[in-house]
């Protein structure tokens, strides 16, 4: 994993970052507020892909337990085999970062290579995430189609 050393990212957010990467969903739940929220619009190839049940609209949950839930299913559906913050900033309480990453699906061993665009609210402390929102998109041109 890659995050620049100049970025402006809280030690929790790194430390869930890092989690994301090792495809540990429980240190990455301790990142929530118990009671956190969290919204993920993505790509609708990969949804259609991981079987949701609507794949254009946005995968939206509540709670830590909840959002561990959701990233159990994702990394049992895929590998995570790269994850590079390109950047960050923070500006009060919310901290925005682009990611870029690369996985694995477990059921083919096609391999993507995606960006997500992530804000994150932290709390008055600035240790724990109470709104979480993403939209991530897969940049691997042509995966879904078969060569011939």
């Amino acid at each position: 994993m890659i995050i620049r050393p100049r970025l402006e990212i809280p030690a929790m957010l790194r430390r869930s970052l890092e989690a994301f990467r090792a495809g540990d969903p429980v240190t990455l739940a301790e990142f929530f507020e118990t009671d956190a929220g969290f919204s993920m619009q993505i790509d609708p190839k990969i949804a259609r892909k991981l079987a949701l049940p609507n794949p254009n609209a946005p995968l939206v949950t509540k709670g830590a337990l909840n959002i561990m839930g959701l990233y159990a299913a994702e990394f049992d559906a895929f590998e995570i085999l790269h994850l590079d913050v390109l950047s960050a900033m923070q500006v009060g309480r919310d901290v925005a970062a682009v990611c870029e990453w690369s996985l694995k699906m477990r059921s083919t061993d096609i391999t993507l290579v995606g960006q997500c665009h992530n804000i994150w609210t932290m709390d008055h402390t600035g240790r724990k995430c109470v709104e979480a929102k993403s939209v991530c998109k897969i940049l691997t041109p042509d995966w879904d189609h078969k060569l011939n």
